[in-house]
């Protein structure tokens, strides 16, 4: 029987993660072939000239946020059974390829990865709605203890939340901000009113970004969820509301943003993700006082790392037995995806 081979994606935020993914691969007789080094501030694009070496192989590819997979590199990848990402995202990958070409795809979906989302997500709330730096600072000396008048720190109590996308992560936002007594309003155009859990009201996007204290993106990068929240959408703000961005840094106009923050519009936001990461030292965004700005890891507890090696072997080592991967992303095209892995057996490659 001929070894297993799959291809792994580098990735300069996640070495030791993807290193021990190879280990553990190795350990179990799979040939792994690495790709080549990606870079900060771009997305790797590989080259065509190397697809044969990289791809003809590969019966399982991995990618990342930091790398394209394209149609063309699936086209090139003739014994491919599926692709299997270590984290959440798939905004890299052409899912509608895979779909089409009968390629499953499987994640790290793991419940500590979308659990320490879900915590970190309503940490930030909770810091732009408290200000606890400020707070800090008056202990240290470097800021006023403000007047009861002036007092920054405001409860959540009471105020309305938007969800924009209703995912994993979204959901479990809703369910711990429950305990808060807030109101919670979600606009996802792929989930029908009876899939929502008590207290979620549906509503469109327009009313949700007018009504909310506090808007939310859960959303994964579409054509349509680019740009989402542009200058429009920013107008229709409360100008004492915040915003808070832990999915894909497109689905926003920094901008706009930039623009929105700095003439006091809205009243500050919180972001974990950016259009170009790292964030650029040159960005205006860095400027502001009322924006809380971290680099794409607030979620990243020790616990989540801990879980995405051994899924990510699993996910691998499922679809190499013509298995459904743990956490499938697209489990709807399992016959078609079949379909293809007797096409590969029958063409003598087993």
């Amino acid at each position: 029987m001929t070894a297993h081979t799959v291809f792994l994606c580098h990735d300069y935020t996640m070495v030791e993660i993807l290193d021990e993914i190879a280990r553990r691969l190795a350990a179990l007789d799979i040939a792994v072939i690495r790709g080549p080094e990606t870079i900060p501030g771009k997305k790797l694009v590989y080259p065509r000239e190397r697809y044969g070496e990289l791809f003809s192989r590969a019966e399982v590819m991995m990618f990342s946020a930091r790398s394209i997979c394209s149609r063309e590199m699936l086209l090139a990848a003739p014994q491919l059974r599926g692709i299997v990402n270590p984290t959440i995202g798939l905004e890299t990958v052409d899912l509608e390829a895979c779909n089409e070409l009968g390629i499953i795809v499987g994640h790290g979906a793991t419940p500590e990865n979308f659990t320490s989302m879900v915590e970190s997500t309503v940490m930030l709330m909770l810091m732009l709605m408290y200000k606890p730096r400020a707070t800090e600072e008056v202990l240290r000396g470097t800021r006023p203890r403000p007047k009861p008048s002036d007092a920054w720190a405001r409860m959540l109590f009471g105020r309305t939340v938007g969800l924009v996308g209703l995912g994993r992560i979204a959901r479990g936002v809703a369910e711990r901000l429950k305990g808060f007594g807030v109101r919670i309003l979600a606009h996802d155009p792929f989930v029908k009113a009876d899939a929502v859990s008590a207290g979620i009201e549906l509503t469109d996007l327009d009313t949700l970004l007018e009504s909310s204290d506090i808007v939310s993106l859960h959303v994964s990068i579409t054509s349509s969820a680019r740009g989402l929240i542009d200058e429009r959408a920013l107008a229709l703000m409360k100008p004492t509301a915040y915003l808070v961005n832990t999915s894909r840094g497109e689905a926003i106009d920094e901008a706009a943003l930039y623009r929105a923050l700095k003439e006091k519009r809205i009243a500050g936001a919180a972001l974990d993700t950016f259009v170009v990461e790292p964030l650029p030292r040159e960005s205006p965004l860095r400027e502001l006082d009322n924006v809380i700005l971290t680099p794409h890891m607030v979620g990243q507890t020790q616990e989540t790392f801990a879980s995405l090696p051994p899924v990510a072997v699993e996910n691998i080592t499922r679809v190499l037995r013509g298995e459904l991967p743990l956490y499938c992303k697209n489990p709807e095209i399992a016959p078609a995806w079949r379909a293809r892995l007797r096409a590969t057996c029958f063409e003598g490659h087993h």
